[in-house]
């Protein structure tokens, strides 16, 4: 690796910017938000990427278009390393009980859809994510993006009941367990569709999201990183060259 290689990683989170020097090639995300920044909003459970309440979003910039590119992740499976020049959001970036409640907390309160609670940072940025992309998915979409998370008390209907009324068909859907309230049209009696996925008795589709935070390194140019800890090693190659030094 060339000698002139950065061990100084950059990014920002929630809108503050944040450098490590030679940051542990081990240490993730997750453990850096809630050890080092006190973000305990973002939890750790699994540890493996499979229950999705360690989910926060990320903007970065894409090599491919020469734009940035927004997704959520699991920080668990993120190593620190990888972030330099990244746009991290986590539950604490959206909102809160001082600064005002982001409208999907507010939406996943009122449809009770958290009991714990233990889940509700990982929903709530999980959705978030989706309407940055899509602020007009459909309810389809909108449970197959929720594939990977996981709650073990409340339950998936209030969950989902919640995040579907932001989508753009929330008002067509009827839940199958609610079929034996609603006459069936095939013996002549139309149903009203009178039922409704929104708060307080109306329907809201979307809701006002940026579709990207920015990146303040968007311009980064992505030098040589060299990063070492307890025999451990991260090497970021910007060339062949340097791959194979």
């Amino acid at each position: 690796m060339a000698a002139s290689a950065s061990m100084t990683i950059t990014f920002w989170v929630n809108g503050s910017q944040h450098q490590v020097s030679n940051p542990d090639p081990l240490l993730t995300l997750n453990e850096w938000l809630r050890s080092q920044r006190g973000l305990t909003g973002t939890k750790v459970m699994c540890g493996e990427g499979g229950c999705g309440c360690c989910v926060v979003m990320v903007t970065h910039p894409d090599p491919a278009n020469g734009g940035t590119v927004s997704y959520t992740l699991n920080s668990c499976l993120c190593p620190l390393c990888s972030v330099d020049g990244w746009t991290i959001t986590t539950v604490e970036g959206l909102g809160g009980q001082k600064a005002g409640f982001h409208p999907i907390q507010r939406r996943l309160a009122d449809f009770n859809g958290s009991q714990c609670g233990y889940c509700s940072p990982g929903m709530v940025v999980n959705m978030y994510g989706l309407l940055s992309k899509k602020p007009q998915p459909s309810q389809q979409e909108v449970e197959n993006h929720f594939d990977g998370h996981i709650c073990r008390c409340t339950g998936y209907r209030p969950i989902l009941d919640a995040m579907k009324s932001f989508a753009s068909d929330s008002g067509s859907c009827i839940d199958i367990e609610d079929l034996n309230k609603h006459l069936c049209p095939v013996r002549g009696q139309v149903f009203n569709g009178s039922v409704t996925n929104g708060v307080n008795g109306t329907v809201t589709n979307g809701v006002n999201v940026p579709v990207s935070n920015g990146v303040n390194g968007a311009a980064h140019g992505d030098p040589p990183l060299r990063c070492g800890q307890n025999g451990v090693s991260w090497y970021r190659p910007t060339s062949l060259e340097e791959l194979y030094d």
